[in-house]
């Protein structure tokens, strides 16, 4: 990171040490994280150990830097919850700040999940009370508690609500027609963006690239990088569920882990590579297969792609619920997926042009967006009273 913000000519300000924690280091230190059930008890974990301990030394963190330099905005990452002390204070003593969204909105807290084919209400009632209870509950008193002990507590919302309804503006990149908690106040700071654009950098196609000739649909299937360490939970099973479409070209990307980390036999019908420049991809590609990373969904999305999605841990399984709701996909409710339903899934979206049709009226809604020009704009607003004043 720090490379790639000084070569734009910016000056780099690290994290304090104590916040400066990645994934890797936090999944080794916490191998119990793994024996958690996906879903709201492994997302609940992660907020306890990973996101919460992680907040007062980002505060503090940002306050040296704001001693230093006294920016005139701040733009966090809707997970960066730092910000919260900054942000329950008074508004005279803090910068602007801006939070821009890496998921769905209010992800996790099952308010407004929509109606689930095959699922009665009682049923989808007594979901909603276990993550009240599991969930959301103590995950408000520990954070309030942290809060407390800062001198600015307690929240005056939800703990999931509060990345987006607390800043002076929150920018979420996507749609209101893929998110089903999308009607907001007049007054919310949430202003839909569209699509970030992909950073810069070098790319390179594997080789087989240039080997395939259009004759077959192309279906990408990948776990991303972050819940890709059991390829076995969907990318195994899509393999062996679709090794005997003869109309079809499996594309599989494995977020950097090595091929052999694959559990099944690679079918004729594949390709695999650890990496895949999404930008030359998608234009091509007919069918996502994914858990439900947001960062790929929106992507697929803005190329009018129909997705069948299969995942629980982190946000997935909101995202997931997103994909079925807007119609653009199929939300297959498992974060350990089997070769059977994976290739019904796929051939009720390829032999059918209602998922498609609905994945291009969504394009349609991403291409409104100018999202550099937006994002810019909305900046410049949070900023120009108290430049006034």
């Amino acid at each position: 990171m720090k490379l790639i913000v000084e070569a734009a000519g910016l000056p780099f300000i690290p994290l304090l040490p104590e916040a400066d924690v990645g994934a890797p280091e936090y999944f080794a230190k916490y191998p119990e994280r793994q024996e958690k059930t996906p879903g709201m008890e492994m997302f609940g974990f992660d907020m306890e150990h990973f996101f919460l301990p992680n907040l007062p030394a980002q505060t503090a963190g940002l306050e040296k830097a704001l001693r230093d330099f006294p920016a005139d905005i701040i733009l966090a990452e809707s997970f960066f919850f730092g910000t919260l002390p900054l942000l329950l204070g008074a508004r005279d003593n803090r910068p602007a700040i801006v939070h821009l969204g890496i998921t769905v909105l209010d992800h996790g807290s099952g308010k407004k999940m929509p109606p689930i084919p095959n699922i009665s209400m009682e049923a989808l009632q007594a979901q909603h009370e276990k993550r009240e209870r599991l969930l959301l509950k103590p995950l408000q008193a520990a954070f309030d508690e942290t809060l407390t002990r800062l001198g600015c507590g307690p929240l005056p919302c939800q703990v999931l609500e509060s990345m987006s309804t607390l800043p002076d503006r929150y920018l979420h990149p996507g749609i209101a027609s893929f998110q089903y908690a999308a009607h907001l106040s007049d007054t919310s700071p949430v202003h839909y963006i569209g699509r970030l654009p992909l950073p810069p950098g070098p790319h390179s196609l594997p080789d087989w690239w240039h080997d395939l000739d259009g004759t077959k649909r192309l279906v990408l299937l990948t776990q991303g990088t972050v819940a890709n360490r059991n390829l076995g939970q969907l990318v195994g099973p899509a393999l062996e569920g679709l090794a005997e479409e003869e109309d079809v070209l499996v594309l599989v990307t494995t977020g950097g882990q090595p091929a052999e980390s694959i559990p099944v036999n690679i079918p004729t019908n594949a390709r695999v590579t650890a990496f895949l420049p999404y930008e030359y991809v998608l234009p091509r590609v007919d069918l996502l297969i994914t858990n439900g990373g947001y960062g790929t969904v929106n992507m697929a999305l803005a190329h009018g792609i129909p997705i069948v999605s299969a995942g629980l841990t982190e946000d997935k399984e909101e995202v997931s619920a997103n994909v079925q709701w807007s119609g653009a996909g199929i939300d297959l409710r498992t974060n350990q997926a089997n070769a059977e339903m994976v290739r019904r899934a796929a051939r009720q979206i390829l032999d059918s042009e209602i998922y498609r049709n609905r994945a291009r009226k969504l394009a349609e809604e991403y291409a409104q967006h100018d999202v550099e020009a937006e994002v810019l704009d909305l900046l410049e607003a949070c900023v120009e009273p108290a430049i006034k004043a």
